[in-house]
């Protein structure tokens, strides 16, 4: 078993680390957008994150800026929802996390709930992808339980909520 703080050894560096060296198991972070990597031999084979699978939580987990991780080599992946061999899983990783910096910068705060603004109207025209994103928006949810619900791309519903948060619509609450 291996513990680390995501603050001293980046995210991306555990992952080459792991990877590189042919490692099999479970990657476990502990953060509000932690969830778990499986790793076969040289290969990502499952991810979580919450509600989200595959290469959405894959996507989510890129995002990871800190936290803490555990490394257990005998966590064997409950289902096979990626094949992504070791040079394709990294270049994926840095691709999606070079997509994060500026939605965290306007999403900051995970862990509160998300919800429409006084100014909001029903009149408010939306695309159907924008009101599939604002269906989940309400009840208290956190913004990452409204991401989950969301399933899919967590940086697309960022990006397809972004213009509603920067207009004054929804507000982080």
């Amino acid at each position: 078993m291996v513990r680390g703080d995501l603050a001293v050894f980046p995210f991306l560096s555990v992952m080459q680390m792991l990877l590189s060296s042919g490692r099999s198991g479970r990657l476990s972070v502990t953060h509000v957008r932690g969830g778990d990597l499986w790793l076969g031999p040289g290969e990502l084979v499952h991810a979580r994150a919450g509600a989200l699978s595959g290469e959405a939580a894959l996507q989510l987990l890129s995002s990871l800026d800190g936290g803490t991780f555990t490394f257990d080599p005998a966590g064997v992946a409950p289902e096979q929802t990626l094949a992504l061999r070791r040079d394709a899983a990294l270049r994926q990783l840095i691709v999606d996390s070079d997509g994060w910096g500026a939605l965290l910068r306007v999403f900051p705060d995970w862990e509160r709930p998300l919800r429409f603004t006084p100014r909001w109207t029903q009149a408010q025209p939306v695309t159907r992808a924008q009101f599939v994103a604002l269906s989940h928006i309400g009840d208290g949810l956190s913004l990452r339980a409204v991401l989950e619900r969301a399933g899919g791309s967590p940086q697309a519903t960022l990006e397809t909520l972004r213009p509603f948060l920067t207009a004054g619509l929804i507000e982080l609450g």
